[in-house]
């Protein structure tokens, strides 16, 4: 049992009935998962689940870093996933955005290439075919290389802006979007008092209306308030985090309608810093979860159900980390995957509208990937 103030935080017992069957039903909690296995192209995969083809129906978006290919799959209201289509990638895709840039009401994809210079930008055709932009690859001039990348509207013209880490600006590039579904070629540079890496995360932290931005830095986590949208200019402020932070996200896994801070590490931890609402996070009633080194994405929904955010944690270890969310306690559980020995990219996302986010795990050294959906209506709950 784990404390802190004025909560308790209790460990779970290792989820039980993880095997390689592809139809033998798991269970998580109280809910029992049926597993089917993907094959989403082998090395370091990124998943982004989005409903490509405007059916209601949850689809997935994966991308393979060895064969720089990006998978479709597109999913039924059983929350299957079949594939639809395999289209290029570009170079070493490491993260993947989704959004309707080109303002025609079908989802467009943005590509973080890791080792060049570039972003592939692919354009959708709402069936879930995606080709290149006109103005794909576009060169940002990224060094040594990008490594993530989102697609928010920062300046709030309905519009999203390109935002990348920028390792050797110790921030983030912004590239503004336009009204013709490009992007501009000036660079907006927003300082985050260091080098970003991976896992930046986009949100609304002090309920202002503007979205605001936290970084992980090396030896601590930058938090760039947006002071004025129009222009995207930023205050910046830092919380000390000495254990080399690598992703970061937020959620409000309280329950208090404030967005907490979430924070992996290179260490053995996890770290959930509560926030007030206002733009801070409590450092002396954080709290700290033991995790195997080498935490690498985190995903954010609602396992259980319960209208409360959880977080679905990947390890390069082979450990999976689930936190749910709790006004009064949260519940955590760590487990391993027979199929998949080196967790990376993960998502949650209510796949057959259930109310349950359903999870998506995709393994770093092989080809597969694993989705986990919840049984309805099966008697077990």
């Amino acid at each position: 049992m784990i404390t802190r103030a004025g909560y308790v935080f209790i460990l779970l017992t290792t989820l039980i009935g993880f095997t390689s069957q592809a139809n033998n039903p798991i269970k998580v909690a109280n809910t029992h998962y049926t597993k089917t296995l993907l094959d989403v192209g082998k090395g370091q995969p990124s998943v982004s689940i989005s409903d490509i083809n405007s059916d209601g129906n949850a689809d997935a978006i994966f991308t393979s870093y060895e064969n720089g290919k990006a998978s479709v799959f597109l999913g039924n209201k059983q929350g299957k996933m079949t594939l639809h289509g395999i289209f290029s990638a570009g170079t070493n895709p490491t993260d993947i955005a989704v959004y309707d840039f080109t303002n025609d009401g079908n989802d467009d994809i943005a590509i973080a290439n890791h080792e060049t210079s570039y972003i592939t930008l692919l354009n959708g055709d709402g069936n879930g075919n995606f080709s290149p932009t006109p103005q794909s690859p576009l060169n940002i001039g990224a060094t040594p290389h990008p490594h993530a990348v989102k697609l928010r509207d920062l300046d709030g013209d309905n519009k999203p802006e390109l935002i990348i880490d920028s390792r050797d600006n110790l921030g983030l590039m912004i590239l503004k979007g336009l009204a013709n579904g490009t992007f501009s070629n000036e660079k907006h540079i927003i300082a985050m008092g260091g080098d970003p890496y991976r896992g930046f995360a986009i949100n609304d932290i002090n309920k202002d209306g503007a979205l605001d931005l936290v970084t992980p830095n090396q030896r601590d986590i930058g938090i760039a308030l947006s002071l004025h949208q129009s222009n995207m200019t930023f205050s910046l402020d830092t919380l000390t985090h000495a254990d080399s932070p690598f992703t970061v996200e937020l959620a409000d896994l309280n329950a208090d309608t404030h967005l907490d801070l979430i924070v992996l590490t290179n260490g053995n931890t996890v770290t959930v810093y509560s926030g007030n609402g206002q733009g801070q996070f409590n450092v002396k009633s954080k709290t700290t979860i033991p995790f195997y080194s080498g935490a690498k994405q985190v995903a954010i929904g609602d396992i259980n159900g319960d209208k409360i955010d959880d977080a679905l944690i990947s390890n390069w270890s082979g450990e999976i980390l689930i936190i749910l969310g709790d006004d009064s306690a949260f519940l955590t559980a760590t487990f391993t995957l027979e199929d998949i020995a080196k967790p990376w990219a993960v998502a949650l996302s209510d796949l057959n509208r259930d109310g349950k986010s359903d999870m998506i795990i995709a393994d770093g050294s092989s080809n597969l990937a694993a989705v986990y959906v919840s049984e309805k209506n099966n008697g077990h709950e």
